[in-house]
């Protein structure tokens, strides 16, 4: 008898133990998923807002395509793979994938600045790191906003 109920005791405290890792595990991972995102209700803050380079270049604005300076703009200089002032230029430092200014290199020490129209800055414009909750990743802006 004494046996069955340490049997039933080790069992229910392992029980006990498993089901809290699995809540700290599940605590751990859901402040990064929430944190990355860049979410409907947040489009206001990014419309018209500037892209600005750490050197001071002026990389155009964030708002739908159909504002003239915008980076979604199809138009635009600033959503073009050739200019120099667009972060679509893989040739350039805004827009390769190594430069530390880039907004595509998810190591970027010094991706250009998001300014939004009163002139506070709002974050980074970059793909990552996914961890860091100032970067937003210009992808993700597009499409929660309907900006395509």
């Amino acid at each position: 008898m004494l046996i069955d109920c340490t049997i039933d005791c080790m069992i229910k405290i392992m029980i006990k133990i498993m089901i809290k890792r699995l809540i700290i595990i599940i605590l751990s991972l859901v402040p990064f998923s929430v944190l990355t995102e860049v979410n409907s209700w947040d489009c206001h803050k990014f419309d018209g807002a500037r892209i600005v380079a750490e050197d001071g270049t002026e990389l155009g604005e964030i708002g739908p395509k159909w504002e003239t300076d915008s980076i979604y703009n199809e138009s635009s200089e600033y959503s073009s793979s050739w200019s120099s002032e667009s972060i679509f230029n893989s040739d350039n430092e805004y827009g390769n994938s190594y430069s530390n200014e880039s907004v595509f290199n998810d190591s970027a020490t010094n991706p250009p600045k998001i300014i939004s129209e009163e002139g506070e800055e709002i974050g980074k414009l970059s793909i990552g790191p996914s961890w860091d909750n100032e970067r937003y990743n210009p992808h993700d802006i597009k499409y929660t906003c309907d900006w395509d």
